[in-house]
């Protein structure tokens, strides 16, 4: 069995860290049973209408959130084989799948202090369009919805530190120690010496008082009047506060 598990985090790997945690924090972990939730796969995501000309200007709509700050985290990818235009990015700040908008951080503080993982998941979001037939395709599945490993997060006012464990293990290992920016209430900066080599996701707080945090993948294939299929895959974690 493999004994360190590589963590692909907001697009960087971070190796889980054989050193002992602290004292301190292995009594907060232990102070309170696990527990793992299921969620409906459209949780707090806002998907586009299902009329496909309106795309853009669903799609736009978010842009007031952007910053040149997070722009410059934002390299993607073009290809082209077969008249076949492909594009993808990761992570991405512009997402054909957004984080609903109710999940807003009004004060970055929200997000201080201690977080015990609840839901850990990977969806993929497809939506096609054909532009001949005016036909509209939307398809989603759950890639995977890990039950076994735990996740410990303690966010302080300038540091975002991660504990996890491997499936299967019991030994709490450190998996990412970062600054972090929140960025309008909507973004997660997780960087190291530079922000701008920094990698994005989105963050929120729902209802219920739980930390979501969406890492997305995003593809763009298309056939030049012919079709058009945007897909999001999704790492969402969602943390209840300890």
């Amino acid at each position: 069995m493999v004994r360190k598990l590589i963590l692909n985090l907001f697009f960087v790997s971070y190796v889980l860290s054989s050193c002992s945690l602290p004292k301190d924090i292995l009594t907060r972990i232990n102070s309170n049973p696990r527990e793992m939730v299921d969620l409906p796969i459209y949780y707090c995501f806002s998907l586009p209408t299902l009329i496909f000309t309106q795309w853009d200007k669903d799609y736009n709509v978010y842009d007031k959130f952007l910053t040149r700050e997070i722009m410059k985290t934002q390299i993607g990818i073009t290809s082209t084989h077969n008249g076949i235009q492909t594009w993808w990015i990761y992570p991405s700040a512009r997402t054909h799948t957004q984080l609903d908008t109710v999940t807003l951080i009004k004060n970055s503080k929200e997000v201080i202090g201690d977080w015990r993982i609840i839901s850990n998941r990977l969806i993929s979001f497809t939506d096609s369009a054909v532009y001949a037939e005016e036909k509209f395709y939307r398809n989603h599945r759950i890639i995977y919805d890990e039950k076994d490993a735990d996740i410990f997060l303690t966010i302080s006012v300038s540091k975002f530190n991660m504990y996890g464990t491997e499936k299967g293990e019991y030994k709490y290992k450190r998996g990412v120690s970062s600054n972090y920016s929140i960025i309008n209430g909507r973004f997660l900066l997780l960087y190291g010496a530079s922000k701008a080599t920094g990698a994005i996701s989105q963050i929120g707080i729902d209802k219920d008082g739980c930390l979501i945090i969406n890492s997305y993948w995003i593809q763009e294939r298309k056939l030049k009047n012919e079709y058009i299929t945007y897909e999001s895959r999704v790492t969402q974690l969602v943390f209840k506060r300890q």
